[in-house]
């Protein structure tokens, strides 16, 4: 294959962006042996950056990967050469943000579309964590991991905030210049769970920071978003935590998506995927203690009860039983999937929910998924409001 040095060189129009051409799916960075015959000189560069589609597997050059391809033709030329081989020289720099030795690959910030700047040098770098950082933030005093969507969020400080993403490995990313900004005792806890780059940085993250690109959320978002919301106003009205946060449920939260194929094993998953983020996180324990705070009973030791008292202490209209149905529809579904309750209770659980949420008896796992996410949503934004009168 030959390459023209002015197709390679870019026009006038779109820059290179993190998103693939043919198909739209966001790239990793991927470095791979290049050799290519280039306007009659022969290039080779060992270990270039490149920018490859997981999806289609289709690869692109960065802009600095296209200079360098250029430059090396260039000299060439000058020298009358029709032969090029070069290993390429890593860039090593020092940003002096902070003293904190973390672990980063300059490649990421140099090559990965949209995170050079002009100022700041080396502040969008990004880091890679273990998911158990978000985790152990979320257990200290004064820190408050909330979810934007099921892959964006922010780590709440008292008078600051943290971005975060996490990708499609799982990994948690977050800018070093962000992070340079914590005091240097809780950047050295960070370090603890800094891993190395996977150079892969798509997301709704990388999206909405870097690309601007905010488009119609799907549900899952609007349930995550509006769960971090609800947990917001309980800690303000009671000064309390509602959701506890562990390694499982960030993975959980992370892999939130609609039931592809509609088999027992998808219906088991879903609703254990739910219930794990929207019942089994709350923390019960930190509920009994604020029960005990507020002199209120409660009808039995579940989660669910607790937070349904510890509600009514605010509003006793009735509201609050109708607003947490669903949460307990939630709970009755995964029982009703797990395989660990009689036949004839089963079929009692699922007429139930159905009937609870509006739905045919015998409802597709689709119907059942959208209904009960549309009601979460509701549910949490009517709580939110409760709180917040």
């Amino acid at each position: 294959m030959t390459l023209n040095v002015a197709d390679l060189i870019p026009k006038s129009g779109p820059v290179r962006t993190l998103y693939c051409d043919a198909c739209k799916s966001s790239m990793d960075l991927t470095f791979a042996a290049f050799a290519e015959d280039v306007s009659g000189v022969h290039i080779e560069i060992l270990d270039l950056p490149m920018l490859e589609c997981p999806a289609c597997d289709k690869h692109y050059l960065p802009d600095d990967s296209i200079f360098a391809v250029v430059e090396l033709h260039r000299q060439a030329l000058e020298k009358g050469s029709n032969v090029v081989r070069s290993a390429r020289n890593k860039r090593r720099p020092d940003y002096k943000f902070t003293d904190v030795p973390f672990i980063f690959d300059s490649d990421d910030y140099y090559y990965i579309p949209g995170l050079q700047r002009p100022f700041d040098p080396g502040f969008l770098t990004p880091l890679f964590f273990d998911k158990t950082v978000l985790s152990k933030f979320d257990t200290l005093p004064n820190y408050e991991v909330r979810f934007a969507s099921q892959s964006y969020g922010t780590i709440e400080m008292a008078e600051d905030q943290i971005p975060f993403g996490i990708n499609r490995h799982g990994r948690v990313i977050m800018w070093l210049g962000d992070v340079a900004k914590l005091p240097e005792s809780e950047q050295f806890y960070l370090r603890s769970e800094n891993v190395a780059s996977d150079h892969s940085i798509g997301s709704e993250f990388y999206d909405g920071q870097i690309s601007c690109i905010f488009t119609e959320p799907p549900m899952e978002a609007v349930a995550i978003k509006a769960r971090s919301a609800l947990a917001a106003a309980f800690d303000v009205a009671f000064s309390a935590k509602l959701f506890h946060l562990d390694d499982e449920l960030v993975g959980t939260i992370a892999s939130l998506a609609p039931p592809v194929v509609d088999t027992e094993k998808e219906r088991k998953h879903t609703f254990d995927s739910l219930n794990r983020i929207f019942v089994e996180s709350l923390d019960n324990g930190g509920l009994e203690k604020l029960l005990k705070r507020l002199a209120v009973k409660s009808s039995s030791n579940g989660s669910l009860k607790r937070l349904q008292a510890i509600l009514e202490s605010k509003d006793a209209s009735g509201a609050v039983a109708t607003a947490l149905s669903p949460f307990f529809v939630v709970y009755d579904l995964r029982i009703a999937y797990s395989h660990l309750t009689s036949e004839r209770k089963r079929k009692e659980l699922l007429d139930t929910s159905a009937e609870r949420l509006r739905v045919p008896p015998k409802a597709s796992l689709d119907t059942l998924y959208r209904a009960v996410l549309a009601q979460l949503i509701d549910s949490m934004n009517l709580l939110k409001r409760l709180l917040e009168s």
